[in-house]
């Protein structure tokens, strides 16, 4: 492949050009993740653009090499300031395109880092009621948006792929590439910038954000390469006014969920759930042997299958999941996320799971038992595990200690203990009753492992004092990047020290360290 400023340039024979302006990899010794204020790159963007490009004789100008923290080719100044040979190599392979066919197809390919098979089509303004009825701020034309965006979101559904039109990504940033191709940069005072925008009337530029399942090599990303060979020829024809539109594309949210998370620990098996009212959910599987199996979505219950969690009707919780899921050797990628990421690999899972609560209650939270079976890559395992869920987003100080253990011969503790301050919530569930916390003491492992081993001492408001030791067994560390500082947190299946067997006893979470 012919490169040029470490970017691959491939001709192609149609008016259809891909770019893939994130595929890039940061350098982990040279920014480390744990330094805060990094942007992912889009893994496996580059080498599916090449994949399709060859598949479809498209054009393509893909960056394999250049870290969207050193240079984003995403936003228009600093392309044009701190690589202008992108936006040249940008304006050939159009220029090229319109002079052989009176007209171009541009489609921007990125990365959403969820698991879920789903694609959002960003047009470069915000949907209306109708996405594919566009306006003067649109990067199509509305022709195009009329006649080939329903037959792409018809591929991609045929296929089992969700696609939606600006629901999440609409592409609408001013320094967006894709607003090269709206009106915006027509009277725009620098060249390169300039020579694109006035190829705009004849472009047609839309941005493709893919879910995980359909970056990473596998049975999806075949689905998707499918897909868009099915709608090549709606893409490359000269747009024209089309039928009925494909229903439930646009942006339009149902009811937000409750808040909810499940928490399960067991022999075999393992287990993390939050659903937010956001519509972002998680899924996170600890098997026996080692390591961990992944699922994050968002805009949940608007496209089918996914994750849901919902109440049964004998009290419980009733989760299911069909679908692919992330799969990790070792329970650490979210110390690095891009690296972290880019050492996964995809499998299919079947879950269901039921959560029975020990106890009719009218709370918040209560403990039980999780009972069900867990498919991962056709392989079956059925589960036997202690439980405890919780209604409503997670609350209290912070930085904090969080448990939720089975202690048994029929009790459990609940704890949410301020690591500054000391304050204590929570209850110890004994025989149908709560018994409400007091007062707790945690002491803590040490820097880098705070779980590896925790002591808490508890006085009970009935005047009873407990004194607990746990030790983590399935350790999952995070430094959560955003913001004005990285935050750690840790979460950890435990044992206690006290059981004569090392089998999970439940949870401790630690944050704010």
């Amino acid at each position: 492949m012919p490169t040029s400023a470490r970017l691959t340039v491939l001709p192609g024979d149609g008016p259809l050009v891909l770019v893939a302006p994130h595929g890039g990899r940061r350098d982990a010794e040279r920014r480390p993740w744990a330094g805060g204020h990094l942007r992912m790159n889009d893994l496996h963007t580059a080498s599916f653009t090449a994949e399709l490009a060859a598949l479809l004789g498209a054009g393509a100008l893909i960056n394999e090499a250049h870290d969207r923290n050193e240079v984003d080719l995403n936003r228009v100044s600093e392309a044009h300031q701190r690589a202008p040979w992108f936006l040249e190599r940008l304006a050939d392979l159009l220029d090229t395109a319109v002079r052989r066919h009176g007209r171009a197809t541009l489609l921007a390919l990125h990365g959403w880092n969820v698991v879920q098979p789903v694609v959002d089509l960003g047009l470069g303004c915000t949907p209306g009621e109708n996405p594919f009825v566009v306006g003067r701020a649109a990067a199509v034309s509305p022709a195009f948006a009329a006649s080939a965006l329903p037959r792409l979101v018809e591929a991609c559904r045929a296929h089992g792929i969700a696609a939606t039109v600006g629901a999440r990504y609409p592409a609408r940033h001013r320094e967006n590439l894709i607003q090269l191709f709206t009106r915006r940069y027509a009277e725009d005072g620098r060249p390169q910038v300039r020579a694109l925008a006035a190829l705009a009337p004849l472009v047609d530029a839309v941005q493709l954000e893919l879910g995980i399942a359909l970056r990473w090599p596998g049975t999806w990303r075949a689905r998707l390469v499918a897909a868009c060979a099915e709608a090549l020829p709606a893409l490359l024809a000269a747009p024209h006014p089309a039928g009925a539109p494909p229903s439930g594309t646009g942006a339009a949210e149902a009811a937000p969920p409750v808040p909810r998370r499940l928490e399960f620990a067991g022999a075999a098996l393992s287990g993390l759930v939050g659903l937010d009212a956001s519509r972002t959910g998680r899924l996170l599987l600890f098997p026996e042997g080692g390591g961990l199996v992944l699922f994050t979505g968002e805009r949940l219950g608007h496209a089918p299958g996914g994750l849901r969690v919902e109440p049964s009707a004998s009290g419980g919780l009733a989760l299911r999941y069909d679908g692919p899921l992330l799969r990790f050797a070792d329970t650490t990628p979210f110390l690095d996320l891009e690296t972290g990421l880019a050492r996964a690999e995809l499998l299919e899972g079947e879950i269901e799971l039921r959560f029975a609560p020990a106890h009719a209650h009218d709370g918040t939270a209560e403990f039980g038992t999780v009972t069900g079976s867990v498919a991962l890559g056709g392989v079956r395992h059925p589960v036997t595990a202690h439980g405890f869920a919780e209604d409503g987003a997670p609350a209290g100080p912070w930085p904090r200690l969080r448990a939720a253990l089975d202690l048994g011969d029929g009790a459990s503790l609940a704890l949410t203990l301020g690591l500054h301050g000391g304050e204590a919530s929570g209850f110890l569930c004994r025989d149908g009753r709560h018994v409400a916390v007091a007062a707790a003491h945690a002491a803590l492992g040490s820097a880098d492992a705070p779980l590896a081993r925790v002591g808490l001492e508890l006085e009970l408001a009935d005047g009873r004092r407990l004194r607990i030791a746990a030790r983590a067994l399935h350790r999952l560390p995070v430094i959560r990047a955003r913001g004005r500082a990285p935050v750690r947190v840790e979460f950890a299946a435990c044992c206690l020290e006290s059981a004569p067997a090392a089998d999970p006893a439940g949870w401790l979470e630690v944050g704010g360290l």
